[in-house]
């Protein structure tokens, strides 16, 4: 059985790379300088996903290749990093032209269903977001901030009662956000609810597993047929089962809280705060580009994954950084205990808070949530560049020619620590430089301060309001009542898993920070 798997493999792996050479031409990447390939089975994607700590072989491909250099995939295959802020606008601009890969968009199937935000494409895509975007709205966001604000308190109310101890403050964050998704967007006590609460930690850490073998299994499922995916939707291969089985659970639940809200505007009853009888009322509204039921059913698990995975490594790379800087714990307690003072009858506006936003900032910045992603031209196209590169040839290029088929790698990371656009200090963390006017030179990408965590263009994260006030508020909460000190023994560097997390030597993803409470 054994053998006989081998060598279907093997058919499998010279068939992906037969119809691959057949299917690109020539284009400008293969002359584009960049790493020489480690293997021809890996090519450089080892020590670019696995490579630790996680940034460290980007950033040197950027300063030896520049901002647009080749590297290479599995099976020889060659693709472009770019981290051109001109040519990053021109592909986050046009979704239809720069597509996801096809392992990318099974995942997002299995595990997100058909119309998802995250899946769906083209009009539907468009008819979706257009949607759901008021339910995002700076106004019903604030709106939630009671809401948040609990679920901030609860946290503290129970690091009180452990005060002094050492806490694994990555897991306490997820928690907190997973409670703040639940009712702020779900109308949910996900916490109350054992078994999604479960079945959810099994569907993130499942997809946070990085190895040789996901790395080789995904280069193989990018070249098979597009119509294996409709196999593979229902009959997942066994790495892929916990996806299936939190869609299942993450189903059940959002209808059963769809059909409340329902019938709850039906009966005229006053809706919830939460963003979903927000956009239950609002799309009843509608008429033409009305969501169906699915389609909103189908939003659940998408906005859980999205809302709750990157706030909650934010949160947990800010309390990483404060924990080595007591000074700037000192800073940001003076500056909230302030604005307390200042506004003890009122919503505090946590956008006025120059310091705690310089903070969450520059922690986006230097420890980008999602350091990289990736595309696929779906059609022959050129790709504009702020800079010209040379090739290997001597050739200067003023834009990048691509074929139909060709990967290119979004190194959002690697565009944040341009000094080009950040200064000389780009690779200092420096939350001053958010406190002396414009951060960023010449550039315009992303929804918030110019930054591309959350990506940008038609498919920008749509819930990056939630996820900054989210932030603003627990950090709020925290310092008013703690001090965070990291020990001595502790030796913690960042890793690539899906989101980017601090890892120990073992690989295990914590943080813990001796925690104490203020007198």
């Amino acid at each position: 059985m054994g053998i006989i798997l081998g060598v279907t493999l093997l058919v499998a792996c010279f068939t992906v790379i037969l119809i691959f050479k057949l299917s690109i031409s020539r284009d400008d990447v293969s002359s584009i300088p960049g790493p020489p390939s480690k293997s021809w089975l890996f090519g450089n994607l080892l020590e670019f996903v696995l490579g630790l700590p996680s940034g460290k072989t980007e950033f040197g491909w950027m300063s030896k290749y520049g901002m647009v250099h080749r590297f290479k995939a599995c099976f020889g295959q060659e693709r472009l990093m770019v981290s051109d802020p001109t040519a990053l606008r021109y592909i986050l601009s046009n979704p239809t032209l720069f597509v996801k890969s096809p392992s990318h968009q099974l995942i997002n199937l299995v595990a997100f269903g058909e119309g998802s935000l995250l899946h769906a494409k083209g009009e539907v895509h468009s008819r979706i977001r257009s949607v759901m975007n008021p339910m995002f709205s700076a106004a019903n966001v604030r709106a939630l901030t009671p809401i948040l604000e609990k679920a901030a308190q609860d946290l503290s109310e129970r690091w009180e009662s452990v005060s002094g101890s050492v806490i694994d403050v990555y897991r306490a964050m997820h928690n907190t956000s997973l409670q703040a998704v639940g009712e702020g967007i779900m109308g949910h006590d996900i916490h109350g609810d054992t078994a999604f609460a479960a079945s959810y930690a099994n569907l993130v850490n499942s997809a946070a597993k990085r190895s040789n073998a996901t790395i080789l299994g995904d280069a193989i499922l990018s070249r098979l047929p597009a119509a294996t995916a409709s196999i593979l939707k229902n009959f997942p291969p066994p790495e892929l089962r916990p996806f299936l089985d939190h869609r299942k659970m993450t189903s059940a639940l959002a209808t059963r809280l769809l059909n409340t809200k329902t019938e709850a505007l039906r009966l005229g009853i006053e809706p919830e705060k939460d963003l979903f009888s927000v956009l239950v009322g609002e799309n009843a509204e509608l008429s033409s580009s009305k969501m169906t039921f699915e389609e909103i059913k189908n939003q659940f698990g998408t906005i859980t994954v999205a809302g709750e995975d990157t706030t909650a490594n934010t949160l947990v790379w800010v309390l990483f950084v404060l924990s080595q800087n007591p000074q700037w714990q000192d800073q940001l307690r003076e500056e909230v205990y302030q604005a307390f003072a200042d506004n003890s009858d009122s919503f505090l506006d946590y956008d006025r808070l120059p310091f705690l936003n310089a903070l969450i900032k520059e922690t986006l910045r230097f420890y980008s949530t999602v350091p990289h992603t990736e595309r696929i031209s779906a059609e022959e196209t050129v790709i504009p560049l702020s800079e010209p590169i040379t090739t290997s040839t001597g050739k200067v290029l003023n834009e990048v020619k691509l074929n139909k088929g060709r990967y290119v790698t979004i190194a959002i990371a690697c565009y944040q620590r341009l000094t080009s656009v950040w200064g000389a200090d780009a690779n200092e963390f420096k939350p001053s430089r958010w406190m002396q006017g414009e951060a960023a030179q010449g550039a315009s990408l992303g929804p918030y301060a110019n930054l591309l965590c959350f990506l940008g263009g038609p498919r920008t994260c749509i819930g990056w309001r939630f996820a900054i006030l989210e932030t603003q508020v627990v950090l709020c909460e925290l310092i008013r009542k703690f001090t965070f000190s990291l020990p001595d023994d502790v030796h913690l560097q960042p890793a690539y898993a899906i989101t980017l997390v601090p890892v120990d030597g073992d690989g295990k993803s914590y943080l813990p920070l001796r925690v104490d409470r203020l007198e």
